[in-house]
């Protein structure tokens, strides 16, 4: 339907299986509970966080919905600047680099490990600011929820053939969007930034 994909990772779901106009219908159905997260949060002081969490789940939506690049760019910028948006919110000093980071990303997309490091680096210094605010359980949350995610992608990137039928990229989505929640729960209390 939407043409060969063409992005530069692949996930473990039959194309167009449940839905001639869905690639990957579970991880795109998945992906909602990004938005779904972050709509509560979209009239607060952490609105700007919110939105860039909502561009995570359109982001994925387009991705998994379409198998194409353009989807995996909104994807992967959103995740970004979700990350630079929330260091910009937890410590006013952190400069704005989102330019220098997009011009980085988009021209060495196809290479993952290039998103890949500049997003876990983000996640490290966010948990690392909230660990030193005394956010303790909020931040044993944050990285509770995320490892789970995290072990679930991991899974079905390397276990594919054995493991296609539970679906664990979906659980990569809900888990890691629980994480966000968790993280947009304790900036909304967060006494340390007005």
């Amino acid at each position: 339907m939407w043409g060969i994909s063409d992005t530069s990772v692949s996930f473990c779901e039959n194309k167009y299986e449940e839905s001639k106009y869905i690639a990957e219908f579970y991880n795109t159905i998945s992906s909602l509970s990004y938005m779904i997260v972050a709509y509560p949060f979209l009239r607060t002081k952490i609105k700007r966080i919110s939105w860039s969490c909502m561009g995570v789940g359109i982001g994925s939506i387009l991705l998994h919905g379409t198998g194409r690049y353009y989807g995996q760019w909104v994807d992967e910028i959103s995740m970004l600047l979700y990350g630079h948006t929330t260091l910009r919110y937890l410590d006013r000093t952190h400069p704005n680099i989102f330019p220098l980071i997009l011009f980085a990303y988009l021209t060495h997309w196809r290479h993952f490990y290039v998103f890949l490091t500049i997003f876990v680096s983000f996640q490290i210094k966010i948990l690392k600011i909230n660990w030193e605010r005394k956010r303790k359980k909020n931040t044993i949350l944050y990285v509770l929820f995320f490892m789970i995610g995290f072990i679930c992608w991991g899974l079905d990137q390397m276990k594919c053939s054995s493991l296609e039928k539970y679906k664990l990229h979906a659980f990569w989505h809900i888990s890691t969007s629980l994480s966000m929640l968790i993280n947009m729960i304790g900036l909304l209390k967060d006494q340390h930034v007005q």
